[in-house]
């Protein structure tokens, strides 16, 4: 299940973000871009389309890449559509969204050699994200089947995966899915797990045992279209939470695509309304700055320095996914045939904001 392995070098451009300016590492490639995990300052993996798959051991100077295939029964060669990937003991995980669905595993320092650990045959199926609690336990959520929602665990760290009985599920209203856009559908912090959702309605799915049991909430971003609600969740601790959204087939549109939680996503109160940013694909939090939260998506990147009361629009560069080094120093992006690196501007002590 391979093609080639290749060590490609980057190349140097000038990110503008905000006033300031800074040297931007970045490197192109023939491949759309839509989920990036960071592992720490050096390893830092991404996945994309038909097939293509990147790893770095130092920061970016090089990378490993190659087109991850699969042969089916029938023998005819698929080349998966990658929208979540993860780095796990020493090996990278991907997972292709659309029917017939893969998830495919291999060794950081062997890339060429991956193995097909799951698969799903089901003409339904379609996979939107992947995360993981620590280095043995992981979620994987898809679009639902029928009302239930498609969620697989792993207790090994991504060697085998189970299904979710619909019976623990809350089931599905008419129309929700969610949405394969920045592996941002799912966010773990200690034995929690939120899911949110769109489309035909926008929830949250919650676990806080590991996906043992699950309850389900609502939330007040605009719902009810095809392409509507939260594309993006992400928890800095066990109470306080942001998502993102808002309508992809009106960008620009800035009311009812931004929700904040206090109380582990049992009630979601609406933020910036007309003022922040419009539809985004990505929302992650910074790493040692409290109330710091970093937006990105196709228009742009945005910051928030009050837990997304007031934005800043710091770039109009278009990628879908983003996340930072554990130290928060370091903004990793990737896109359209593209991954860059970015060093973050610390705040100064004049712009900290007390965290609610």
């Amino acid at each position: 299940m391979r093609v080639s392995v290749k060590k490609q070098t980057h190349f140097l451009s000038i990110c503008i973000l905000s006033a300031l300016t800074f040297t931007c590492t970045a490197q192109s490639f023939d491949a759309s871009i839509r989920t990036i995990h960071v592992a720490d300052s050096n390893k830092i993996a991404f996945a994309g389309s038909e097939g293509f798959i990147g790893f770095t051991s130092n920061g970016g100077e090089t990378w490993d890449t190659t087109r991850w295939t699969v042969k089916t029964p029938e023998d005819s060669v698929i080349y998966p559509s990658f929208r979540s990937c993860y780095i796990v003991d020493d090996k990278m995980i991907a997972v292709g969204i659309s029917a017939p669905g893969f998830i495919i595993r291999a060794p950081l320092n062997d890339l060429k050699s991956s193995t097909v650990v799951h698969a799903d045959y089901d003409e339904r199926t379609f996979w939107d994200a992947m995360q993981f609690w620590d280095s043995n336990h992981g979620i994987v959520m898809g679009d639902p089947i029928g009302d239930c929602l498609s969620i697989f665990m792993t207790h090994n760290s991504g060697g085998d995966w189970h299904s979710v009985d619909c019976s623990s599920l809350p089931p599905t209203l008419e129309g929700e899915a969610a949405f394969a856009a920045s592996n941002g559908n799912i966010s773990c912090v200690g034995s929690h797990a939120w899911i949110a959702t769109g489309g035909g309605a926008s929830r949250v799915f919650h676990t806080a045992d590991q996906g043992l049991t699950w309850d389900v909430t609502n939330t007040p971003l605009i719902q009810g279209g095809t392409m509507t609600g939260a594309f993006a969740i992400a928890f800095k601790n066990e109470k306080k939470g942001i998502m993102i959204g808002g309508d992809w087939e009106n960008q620009t549109h800035n009311v009812g695509n931004l929700a904040y939680t206090s109380d582990g996503g049992s009630n979601w109160t609406l933020r910036s309304e007309g003022a922040g940013p419009g539809y985004r694909s990505c929302i992650i939090w910074r790493p040692n700055h409290d109330s710091e939260c970093i937006a990105i998506g196709s228009k742009g990147i945005d910051r928030s320095i009050d837990n997304g009361l007031n934005w800043e629009h710091v770039s109009d560069d278009s990628y879908y996914t983003g996340r930072f080094t554990p130290d928060g120093t370091t903004l990793w992006l990737a896109g359209h045939q593209k991954v860059a690196k970015t060093p973050w501007p610390l705040m100064s002590d004049s712009k900290s904001t007390k965290e609610e």
